[in-house]
């Protein structure tokens, strides 16, 4: 499955505004229903300066679209389709392993995909 990323800062502006927001130790999870009819859910990442470096900024977001990519593959079993995502990152995101960072998204998006 192929991760379609948001690119627009409009995007990420009225999902500031409008979309419903989840809380975890390393993301606050930012979903809102697409405009688009393509039955594919969108994410953004957004990772600030304050996290660090560029070469960590980078790093971080090459491990969420991988564990986004793993996800995909049962998109219905943890994504309402039609939908975007944008996932925030907390400066703790940085101490985080590879593996906890997979099972703290899947638990989120599996439990309850974020109503």
């Amino acid at each position: 499955m192929i991760l379609i990323t948001l690119k627009k800062r409009s995007e990420f502006i009225i999902s500031n505004k409008i979309s419903k927001k989840i809380h975890t130790p390393n993301f606050i999870i930012q979903k809102i229903e697409s405009n688009k009819n393509e039955n594919i859910p969108h994410f953004g990442f957004t990772i600030t300066k304050k996290i660090g470096s560029a070469i960590v900024r980078n790093k971080i977001k090459r491990r969420l679209k991988s564990i986004i990519r793993e996800l995909l593959k049962y998109k219905d079993k943890y994504f309402d389709l039609d939908f975007n995502y944008i996932l925030i990152c907390k400066k703790e995101i940085v101490k985080v392993s590879y593996d906890d960072l997979e099972n703290e998204l899947m638990d989120k998006f599996k439990s309850n995909k974020i109503s």
